[in-house]
């Protein structure tokens, strides 16, 4: 499972590029056809390949999910965050999938960021 979802959440998030709702605001971001292919194409590519890390990132918290559900812990939205934070100290072996996914959620809101900072200097 640690390796299935973070696919098909990857999957899922490239794949609404090719949404007919989003094509144009791809096509206000970046042209209809930047490098001379379809905005849709491009983007996706570009997705496929910024995201990827993000991939590795979710795969190593879903280990520590699969941890706490095998403690008896809360898997809700705070008592996962919260047995997260704490579980190197539990888990010595987990403390590196711990570093990866606090660099994931990093990694991520900075991509997002960028991104809102990109749409709203264009205008979108």
């Amino acid at each position: 499972m640690s390796y299935a979802l973070p696919a098909v959440i990857y999957v899922v998030i490239i794949g609404t590029v090719f949404s007919p709702d989003v094509q144009p605001v791809l096509a206000k971001a970046f042209g209809r056809e930047p490098f001379g292919f379809p905005v849709a194409w491009v983007v996706a590519a570009i997705q496929a390949i910024v995201l990827f890390p993000f991939v590795f990132a979710m795969h190593h918290f879903m280990l520590i999910a699969g941890q706490a559900a095998a403690d008896g812990r809360s898997i809700g939205k705070v008592g996962l965050l919260v047995y997260a934070a704490n579980v190197g100290k539990l888990h010595p072996h987990l403390r590196r999938s711990q570093i990866i996914s606090v660099a994931g959620l990093v990694y991520f809101v900075v991509i997002c960021g960028t991104w809102i900072a990109y749409a709203d200097a264009k205008g979108i």
